[in-house]
């Protein structure tokens, strides 16, 4: 480990394009057999999933008319009353419509390989309390919005405003409000691990309020680590699933998502976020003008808590189109915060040599097709490998690269560095 600064100076592979690589130079086909024979059947059970619900949800809206029923059943009520019904009923019914699929994933496969450590009680809890908390978010998001729908013309441009504020705000809270209702946050114990975590923030000139561990192994084997809440509530949180982990790998993942916050990653995203609200919002108003899609949902006006359905099918048609621009900023950010990791640790060897036991970890897939790559938030882990090679020749750092078969078993034992 050595703790050499090049930040901000080093030269370094493109940020906006994929670096060449090869997954075969990282992972023997021994280890791409074991991790096709879990992705491929997830891949094909969750695009089976994906066209069933949207099956059932054309036919619950066009044929069954479930926005009228819905709300003809609480007829009477305030609108507010009526809306929640209405969307909180189409949330719930896309959420039990999944569960077969949710549960063959957790339950089934992923215990198959090793990967939950689930009980049926805690995800069935699971389940409910998001049930509850995608109602109470409906509520909190849409409440507002319909309210501009009712109220003014240019109700997109003004609810896309209050949406987009109401989703930044809930950004920020999630993590410290949310998430602590599924995990649990213990302070991590004063060790060699904390202080070479609060050393690395100190490098980065970033102040934490804390460094924690999440208890992610009462659901799975799964880990990661992040930097959670903002301003005099922003910790490191590290999972721990991943606490076996060499103390230099784990230092590389920390100083990652440390440099997603030094980046201003997350404020940069808000202006295409804002962009992509007051799209799918514009394409909402242009469906909504149609009488001819409103009369195949039964329903004559937007502004109408009936027709909720019919917004949120059209808000999704061109979010799922600019999701392929957002996916492209997202992995550029990606390889941003890995060279801010690069850069501020000077430690390619730590940081290529993390990747294979992240693979062993999380069943990673390391052969996406097309498409997945398009949509990915993330680039591929042979290409992160590769970008960190390439960016110790660069600048003349001695690095080793592991080599196929490098990636433990799991449940090996695996001895902390200095």
């Amino acid at each position: 480990m050595t703790d050499t600064v090049i930040r901000r100076a080093s030269a370094h592979p493109p940020l906006g394009s994929r670096t060449p690589s090869r997954t075969e130079d990282f992972f023997d086909e021994e280890q791409l057999a074991d991790l096709r024979a879990y992705a491929r059947p997830v891949k094909r059970v969750r695009l089976v999933g994906r066209a069933v619900g949207m099956a059932v949800d054309l036919v619950l809206i066009f044929v069954a008319d479930l926005g009228p029923v819905l709300d003809d059943a609480v007829g009477g009520m305030p609108w507010p009353v009526r809306l929640l019904v209405v969307a909180g009923a189409l949330g719930l019914v896309a959420q039990v419509v999944q569960l077969p699929f949710d549960w063959w994933a957790t339950m089934v496969h992923d215990k198959r390989h090793g990967l939950s450590n689930q009980s049926p009680a805690l995800w069935v809890g699971d389940q409910i309390k998001e049930a509850v908390l995608g109602v109470v978010l409906i509520g909190v998001l849409l409440v507002p919005v319909y309210a501009a729908v009712r109220g003014v013309e240019t109700w997109w441009l003004i609810g896309g405003l209050i949406f987009f504020g109401i989703a930044l705000t809930l950004n920020f809270v999630y993590p410290v409000l949310i998430m602590p209702r599924f995990n649990k946050f213990t302070p991590m114990p004063e060790g060699e691990l904390r202080s070479r975590i609060e050393q690395i923030a100190d490098l980065a000139e970033t102040d934490i309020e804390g460094v924690y561990t999440m208890d992610g192994s009462k659901r799975s084997r799964r880990g990661n680590a992040f930097v959670a809440g903002f301003g005099p509530t922003k910790r490191v949180v590290v999972f721990d699933t991943m606490l076996d982990f060499p103390i230099e790998q784990i230092a590389q993942v920390v100083a990652h998502e440390i440099g997603h916050y030094r980046l201003n990653h997350i404020p940069k995203t808000f202006p295409l976020a804002g962009l992509q609200m007051l799209v799918s919002l514009a394409f909402v108003q242009y469906v909504g003008g149609n009488d001819t899609v409103l009369g195949w949902a039964g329903v004559d006006d937007l502004g109408d808590p009936a027709a909720v359905p019919v917004f949120v099918l059209a808000f999704g048609v061109p979010a799922a189109a600019m999701g392929l621009v957002a996916a492209w900023v997202s992995r550029r950010n990606e390889r941003e915060a890995d060279l801010e990791a690069l850069e501020l640790l000077g430690d390619p060897t730590s940081f290529v040599s993390m990747w294979p036991r992240f693979v062993a970890l999380n069943k990673s897939d390391l052969e996406p097709g097309p498409w997945e790559r398009w949509n990915s938030s993330h680039p591929e882990t042979a290409e992160r490998m590769q970008f960190g090679l390439d960016w110790a020749a660069m600048n003349d750092v001695p690095a080793v690269a592991p080599g196929p078969a490098a990636v433990p078993a799991v449940g090996d034992d695996q001895t902390s560095s200095d």
